[in-house]
């Protein structure tokens, strides 16, 4: 079972030995406000003992902003994340659509299209540098919102699943519709079904057992804010019995 934990990158060199630990590898955030320090990058490069995965920047980020200076940034932001990621032997990149919350379905699909080209210079390089980006689900209202830039690079683009953000910002709470869009990642913890909670699952209403054990063979990233080993426990239970 691949098992990871998210982790700021401000943290992560020295919780490395926690992870080792409890048998579980790291995801890490690439927090733009460190995102030039490259000593931090060294150290943690250095100290890593297998590829880890990481999360893009996201916080004001839009491709399809209506404001060129943002998608500029955007563009920029995350094409230098992504030769971070690489210098840093990742395997796997996760990104965000940038989608605001609340757009209505058709606004959504819509976006999708525009999204499929504006993606061109991301995907291209992260083919280039052998790494893999998997999209997000976030504030998209519906799977469709996603599902046309995931049918345009099926070699360069695969899908990270949430659950909690499906069942707290979208119109499609339960797992079932997003799951047909067959994800390669997910992101994992557990809500109250109103706020993103960040939980330990097994605290919330996810019931991730009931649906969660066709893909134990995929990375599952915890994104909990409190000690994970109740989650991991869970997810090794679910494991139990299992080839």
């Amino acid at each position: 079972m691949d098992l990871r934990l998210a982790l700021s990158l401000a943290e992560a060199k020295a919780r490395l030995r926690e992870l080792e630990a409890l048998g579980v590898g790291l995801e890490v955030y690439l927090d733009p406000a460190l995102l030039e320090e490259e000593a931090v990058f060294q150290d943690l490069a250095q100290a890593l003992s297998r590829p880890p995965s990481v999360h893009l920047p996201f916080w004001n980020l839009d491709l399809l902003s209506p404001d060129p200076e943002v998608r500029a940034l955007s563009l920029r932001r995350l094409l230098f994340a992504l030769e971070r990621a690489a210098e840093m032997g990742a395997d796997r990149a996760v990104f965000h659509s940038g989608i605001p919350h609340g757009r209505t379905p058709e606004e959504a699909e819509a976006r999708a299209g525009r999204l499929v080209e504006a993606l061109r210079p991301l995907v291209r390089r992260a083919l280039a540098l052998g790494v893999r980006l998997l999209l997000e689900n976030t504030h998209e209202p519906h799977p469709m919102a996603l599902a046309p830039v995931l049918e345009a690079y099926p070699e360069g683009v695969g899908f990270c699943f949430d659950a909690a953000h499906a069942r707290v910002f979208s119109q499609t709470p339960e797992p079932g519709p997003w799951l047909a869009l067959e994800p390669e990642h997910l992101h994992l913890n557990d809500t109250d079904g109103t706020y993103d909670r960040h939980w330990n699952l097994g605290r919330g209403v996810l019931d991730h057992p009931r649906w969660l054990g066709p893909y134990l063979d995929h990375p599952l990233v915890l994104e909990v804010r409190e000690d994970p080993r109740p989650s991991l426990d869970l997810l090794r239970g679910i494991g139990v019995g299992r080839p």
